[in-house]
């Protein structure tokens, strides 16, 4: 399909996440193995359901799995609540693994976004990120489109204005 990233998730969420990171390691650790193979990334996302929700789990789990064919996808949205995502997420990621950025719809649209995404922007820009950021809206009220245009309208706002 000529993709080069595939996004991988961590296991439903347990009492205590650090007691599977060396399993999502070793499972990630095999992961590689075919991604070296077929010269693609599995990305680890951050998702609060899953046992890497938060930042601060996401780089945990990575220093655990040095090859350079595993990175991460962050959704600051997705541990809304567990963290605060910038700047103290941010600042724990290991930045050279990120290679995938996702921004929320309803995180992004007034009257209040769940994160500060001029910041974020700016701040991925300071750090030289070279990868995508792409939008996933995730409004299931009947006003996905609408939403979707809003929110790209949203960030083109952001963007003009740094």
């Amino acid at each position: 399909m000529g993709c080069d990233k595939i996004r991988v998730f961590a296991g439903t969420r347990v009492a205590e996440p650090p007691t599977m990171y060396q399993r999502i390691a070793d499972l990630l650790g095999e992961l590689s193995k075919l991604a070296e193979r077929e010269k693609v990334y599995f990305l680890l996302e951050n998702e609060g359901s899953q046992n890497v929700a938060t930042s601060q789990e996401l780089a945990d789990v990575l220093k655990l799995v040095p090859s350079k064919w595993i990175g991460f996808n962050w959704d600051p949205n997705n541990a809304h609540g567990m963290e605060t995502a910038y700047p103290d997420g941010y600042n724990v990621l290991p930045k050279a693994r990120m290679m995938n950025i996702q921004i929320k719809g309803r995180g992004i649209m007034p009257p209040a976004p769940h994160e500060d995404w001029k910041a974020i922007i700016t701040a991925l820009n300071n750090d030289n990120y070279a990868y995508k950021i792409g939008l996933e809206t995730h409004l299931f009220d009947g006003t996905l489109i609408t939403a979707a245009h809003k929110s790209m309208d949203e960030i083109m706002k952001i963007v003009s204005s740094l």
